[in-house]
């Protein structure tokens, strides 16, 4: 390994160590070390190291064909001393605002999205539905008219021609079929 490949070697290690401090300190600040022991702590942790394992080995791999030696043990440990003395507290600070940001950049988007999208399709909903409310009643309402049209021509013409006994009879099973078709409408009103 020539003397540049070296020099490189210790560079890229350096920096390696510089993203293990940083990746480090995100990966704790979004799992929250505080909560010792949840479920998701060891594979995560376990899933982490790998990664930074592999990131490892692939720079090195770029560098200088994965070729191991001590001094780069040490120079990732240079690196990763450099980032907790020099870097740590600027970067959690830069985390922060960067996680402030993005939550109000996401709540912002929501409050657009409800006031521009979902508000006016509800009220345009609630229209349509007054509006078939209105429809119905009118509806309804015609009906009606047109029903007492005909039926109390043919009421008078009942009375006259029918007899008494058989009105009576005829108005019993009206009025129980009329307390059948209220229960109903009643059991229809409260499924609305």
């Amino acid at each position: 390994m020539t003397l540049n490949e070296q020099f490189a070697t210790m560079v890229a290690m350096i920096l390696t160590g510089l993203w293990i401090g940083v990746s480090l300190t995100t990966y704790h600040r979004f799992m929250h070390p505080n909560k010792k022991w949840m479920w998701t702590t060891i594979p995560t942790d376990i899933f982490f190291w790998i990664l930074q394992g592999l990131l490892i080995f692939y720079v090195l791999l770029k560098v200088n064909q994965g070729q191991i030696r001590f001094y780069i043990f040490l120079a990732l440990l240079l690196g990763y001393a450099m980032y907790k003395g020099l870097f740590e507290r600027l970067y959690a600070v830069i985390l922060e605002r960067f996680i402030v940001l993005v939550v109000s950049v996401c709540r912002f988007l929501k409050k657009c999205l409800t006031i521009l999208l979902i508000l006016p399709l509800l009220t345009l909903l609630k229209l349509v539905l007054i509006s078939c409310k209105m429809i119905l009643r009118l509806i309804k309402a015609i009906l009606y008219f047109l029903f007492c049209l005909v039926f109390y021509p043919l009421k008078w013409v009942y009375r006259f021609i029918v007899p008494k006994r058989v009105r009576q009879k005829v108005n019993m099973v009206a009025k129980k079929v009329g307390t059948l078709c209220a229960k109903l409408v009643k059991v229809f009103k409260r499924t609305d």
